[in-house]
C-alpha cells in the first residue's frame, strides 16, 4: 500500500487540474503544516485565515525571492475542506513551468509531492466520504458522457450508501439478536422470534438482489453500449457505420472484404455513450489469409459486444442465409436485425425478407429495422432501437444504480450467505452457524463501504486516481 502510516502526517502537493497550457491551473495543497509552508512562499498570507476565503498575492521562490507568479490562495480550514484537512488551492496561470516551479518551491519548504488518489485517500480516512463515494469520485472523473456522470454524481452524493448502509443496520440487529439468544440460551430467553429474523433477512436478500438487478444497466451506463456491425461481405455495414456516426469513418467500395481489421468509433447519443466496432464480412470461403483473420477477429467482437447489428443486403435475396454465424454464437445475445438498401427494392422483397426472418428460429423476437444509408431517420430509428433493447430508461434517469464489479462481487457473497442464514434457521440449525454466516455476510457489505479494509483493497480502488485528485 502506498499511504499509511508517517505518510498520512505528511503534507502532500499536486497539480489538480489537466497538464498543459490554458487560462489556469489550479496546485492543491493539504495537510497539518499548509498554513507555514504557505506563509514561506506567500508571505502576505494573514496569521489567522478565513476559511473559504481567497487572497490576492505573489508566490515567491523561497530561495531567491523572486516572484514566479500572482496567485489566488483559496484557503480551506481543516474539517471544512474536500480532505478534512487544511488545505490550501493555489490558482495560477496555466504554464506547465509555472506550475513546475510552484511544486519545486513548495517541496522545498516541507511538502511532498502526492500520489495518485491521495487527497480522495485522505478525504475518506477523514470521514469525508465512504469508499463506495470515493469510488464514486474516479467514476466522475472518468465519465465520458451524461447519463454516466449523472450516474457517478448518484454514487458521489451516497445513493447507494445509503441502500447498503439500510440494509447493514438491519442485517446488524438480527446478528446482535442471534448472538444474544446464544449468550442467553442457558437462561431459556428468547430475545426475538425465528420468524421475525427470517423475514428481516429475507427483506434484506431481497433488497440486495435488487440492486445486483440494476448492475447490467449500470455497467453499460459507465462504460458504454458495444454494438457490432457483422454481416457478409458487401451488405453495407462500413456504409451504416458513416450513417450512424454522421461523417465517413470506415471506407465503402464495392468490392466484397473491404474492412480487414475492426474499426472501433464512438458517439453520444441523447446523453448516453455508444461505442460501434466495424467489423470484416464472413463468408464460408477465402482464399485470403488476411481476410481469414479478419472474420476470426469478426466472431470475438461479436461474442463480447453488448448488441449485435445483423446486416442484411435487402437487394439480394439469394445472399440472405445466416449460415456466416455459429449459432452458438447467437444464443442469449441481443441482436438487431439491420435490413439494409430498404430503398433499392420493391414491395414483395420486403415481404419474403419477413417470411425469411420467421424461419430462422434462432431469432425468434429480434427486431427488424428498414434502414437506407441515405436517411437520417434510419439512423434514429436505430439509435433509438439500441437504447431501448440494453437500457431500461426509468431506472436509468431515477433509480440508484450497481456499476463497479467490486460492488457487485461484494453483494454477491453477501446475498449467499445470508441466504445460507435463512435456511439454517428454517432447518433449526444452532445459532453459531447462523451466526457464522451473518458475519460474513456484513464482512462483505462493510468491505464496500469502507467500514473494514485493507492494503489489497485500498490498492485496487486508489490506484487508477490521477494525482492531484
Amino acid at each position: 500500500m502506498i499511504y499509511g502510516g508517517d505518510r498520512d502526517r505528511s503534507t502532500i502537493c499536486a497539480v489538480s487540474t489537466p497538464s498543459g497550457f490554458g487560462g489556469i491551473s489550479v496546485i492543491r495543497l493539504s495537510g497539518i503544516n499548509s498554513e507555514n509552508i504557505i506563509r514561506k512562499v506567500f508571505s502576505q498570507f494573514p496569521k489567522i485565515p478565513e476559511s473559504h476565503k481567497i487572497y490576492l498575492g505573489h508566490l515567491k521562490d523561497p530561495l531567491t525571492t523572486e516572484s514566479i507568479d500572482q496567485c489566488l490562495f483559496s484557503y480551506f480550514a481543516e474539517g471544512k475542506s474536500y480532505t478534512g484537512e487544511t488545505t490550501v488551492e493555489i490558482s495560477c496561470h496555466g504554464s506547465p513551468t509555472i506550475c513546475d516551479r510552484i511544486l519545486k518551491a513548495l517541496i522545498s519548504v516541507g511538502a511532498q509531492a502526492a500520489r495518485p488518489g491521495e487527497f480522495t485517500y485522505r478525504a475518506f480516512m477523514n470521514n469525508n466520504l465512504d469508499l463506495i463515494q470515493a469510488e464514486g469520485v474516479l467514476n466522475l472523473i472518468e465519465s465520458r458522457s451524461q447519463k454516466s456522470a449523472q450516474l457517478a454524481f448518484r454514487q458521489l452524493m451516497g445513493g447507494l450508501s445509503e441502500k447498503i448502509e439500510k440494509i447493514e443496520s438491519e442485517m446488524t440487529w438480527c446478528l446482535a439478536h442471534i448472538e444474544a439468544s446464544i449468550d442467553f440460551s442457558t437462561e431459556g430467553l428468547e430475545t426475538t422470534t425465528q420468524e421475525e429474523l427470517i423475514n428481516k433477512l429475507s427483506t434484506c436478500e431481497n433488497d440486495i438482489q435488487k440492486i445486483l438487478k440494476t448492475y447490467q444497466t449500470g455497467r453499460l451506463i459507465k462504460d458504454g453500449l458495444q454494438v457490432a456491425l457483422v454481416g457478409k461481405p458487401n451488405v453495407g455495414k462500413s456504409s451504416l457505420l458513416n450513417l450512424l456516426l454522421g461523417y465517413d469513418r470506415s471506407i465503402v467500395s464495392q468490392q466484397a472484404g473491404t474492412t480487414r481489421d475492426v474499426v472501433s468509433e464512438e458517439l453520444i447519443h441523447k446523453g448516453q455513450r455508444i461505442v460501434f466496432l466495424d467489423t470484416a464480412g464472413i463468408r464460408l470461403k477465402t482464399a485470403d489469409d488476411i481476410e481469414l483473420i479478419g472474420m476470426k477477429k469478426t466472431k470475438e467482437v461479436f461474442q463480447n459486444a453488448d448488441l449485435c447489428l445483423i446486416v442484411f443486403d435487402l437487394n439480394q435475396p439469394l445472399d440472405w442465409s445466416m449460415d456466416f454465424l455459429d449459432p452458438d454464437l447467437i444464443i442469449g445475445k441481443n441482436i438487431l436485425l439491420i435490413a439494409n438498401k430498404s430503398d433499392l427494392v420493391t414491395p414483395e422483397i420486403f415481404e419474403k425478407f419477413m417470411k425469411f426472418i420467421q424461419t430462422q428460429n434462432l431469432l425468434p423476437d429480434a427486431q427488424v429495422i428498414f434502414s437506407t444509408t441515405f436517411d437520417s431517420h434510419s439512423k434514429e430509428s436505430i439509435l433509438n432501437q439500441i437504447c431501448k433493447t440494453l437500457l431500461d430508461d426509468e431506472a436509468a434517469e431515477n433509480e440508484v444504480l450497481l456499476a463497479n464489479a467490486r460492488h457487485f462481487e461484494n453483494l454477491k457473497v453477501s446475498s449467499a450467505n445470508i441466504s445460507s442464514a435463512i435456511a439454517a434457521l428454517k432447518a433449526g440449525d444452532g445459532a453459531e452457524l447462523v451466526s457464522l454466516d451473518l458475519k460474513e455476510a456484513l464482512i462483505s457489505l462493510q468491505d464496500m463501504l469502507g467500514k473494514r479494509f485493507d492494503d489489497q483493497i485500498m490498492d485496487r480502488v486508489f490506484k487508477e486516481f490521477c494525482i492531484g485528485k
